[in-house]
């Protein structure tokens, strides 16, 4: 059995640094990948999902790095959290998918930094 997920599309956000419980540091890149299909009447309509990933330890030193606009292409594990959430009064179970990154590559120059490296493995 297998689990990967490949995505390529851009930063909602600059890259949002955060430190966990045990003090390991990651970084959640909000990504969006955008489908574009022409309808019945031959009109072009576009749709966009956001995608959030994590990455962590080493690759999340280069994650931190990435800018809201960029390109980028992560490659990873899907994992699913369960939440609960209070709506109106009442409790709502849901699930939430999350990408774990093992890898993480820039596919856009960074604008207005000097910065040499296209990309990151978390080894």
């Amino acid at each position: 059995m297998f689990n990967k997920v490949i995505l390529i599309g851009r930063l909602g956000q600059n890259a949002e640094a955060k430190t966990a419980q045990n003090k390991n540091e990651y970084v959640i890149l909000n990504i969006a990948t955008q489908e574009s299909w022409k309808n019945d009447k031959g009109d072009y309509e576009n749709r966009t999902e956001w995608h959030r990933v994590y990455a962590w330890r080493n690759l999340s030193k280069f994650a931190k790095t990435l800018q809201k606009g960029q390109l980028i292409t992560p490659e990873g594990i899907l994992r699913y959290r369960e939440v609960v959430e209070d709506v109106e009064g009442a409790k709502f179970k849901h699930r939430i998918a999350e990408i774990h990154a093992i890898s993480v590559k820039r596919l856009s120059k960074v604008e207005a930094a000097d910065d040499p490296s296209d990309g990151a493995d978390d080894e």
